[in-house]
């Protein structure tokens, strides 16, 4: 993965690109520990996401919309 984003942003700094990586695989580890099969499925599921969004606020809202499908995809 580092070598792909290494490419696509050349000039970023390597322990950067290291650190994006790290949150992003944390941030989507958030989403499935707070995924809690109480109610409606996809009310879980967006739930789940908007309490990972909320420690890891930074990302953009498409990456919470596809949070949002990834788990859901998981949990089907």
């Amino acid at each position: 993965m580092f070598g792909y984003v290494k490419r696509a942003h050349s000039r970023a700094d390597g322990a950067a690109i290291r650190q994006a990586i790290i949150t992003a695989v944390k941030f989507e580890d958030a989403t499935f520990e707070h995924f809690n099969w109480i109610g409606d499925f996809w009310e879980c599921v967006v739930r789940a996401v908007a309490r990972a969004a909320a420690q890891y606020p930074d990302f953009l809202d498409t990456t919470y919309r596809d949070a949002r499908n990834n788990v859901a995809y998981y949990y089907k």
